[in-house]
């Protein structure tokens, strides 16, 4: 069975999370993360071509085939909520236009995948990821969560 490569997506305009991994049946090799992070000083337009910018190489290097980004979910913020959808539209759409197949997974999805629990805390959500993947639960919260997207499309049959 050959390995496919993904890439899962925290969505955002100060951090935006990212995972590369090879998956092989719902075996995820965490391949590397990392973070785009804008400044706050920058303009919206500057932090929007940043993103694209920065998340071009990664899909460039990697050639993923398949992408796990999170959808939006806001129960206060609007400001930042519009934000953050504009940016979604973004990478959606650099996603599409590197012929990477995009698949969206809510945040409780993505808890209860990887903890049993659609209400796990950060602290459980970083433990599990610890246990499935040996990573350092100390990294970023955008970093964990791309890392837990992607883990949450290769254990829901989202890799084909």
């Amino acid at each position: 069975m050959k390995a496919k490569i993904i890439i899962g997506i925290d969505p955002g305009f100060d951090r935006l999370g990212w995972a590369v991994g090879s998956v092989t049946g719902r075996k995820l090799q965490l391949l590397t993360h990392g973070l785009v992070q804008t400044s706050a000083k920058s303009s919206m337009m500057d932090r929007y071509q940043q993103i694209l910018v920065e998340l071009t190489e990664i899909l460039n290097q990697y050639q993923p085939t398949q992408a796990a980004v999170e959808e939006l979910y806001f129960s206060t913020n609007k400001k930042t909520a519009l934000r953050v959808s504009e940016v979604r539209g973004l990478i959606i759409g650099l996603l599409l236009n590197h012929q990477v197949a995009v698949f969206e997974y809510h945040p409780q999805s993505i808890k209860m995948a990887i903890t049993g629990h659609g209400k796990a805390d950060k602290l459980a959500m970083a433990k599990q990821l610890q246990l499935e993947l040996g990573i350092d639960a100390a990294l970023r919260d955008d970093e964990l969560d791309a890392i837990a997207i992607a883990l949450t499309h290769t254990l829901t049959d989202g890799v084909s």
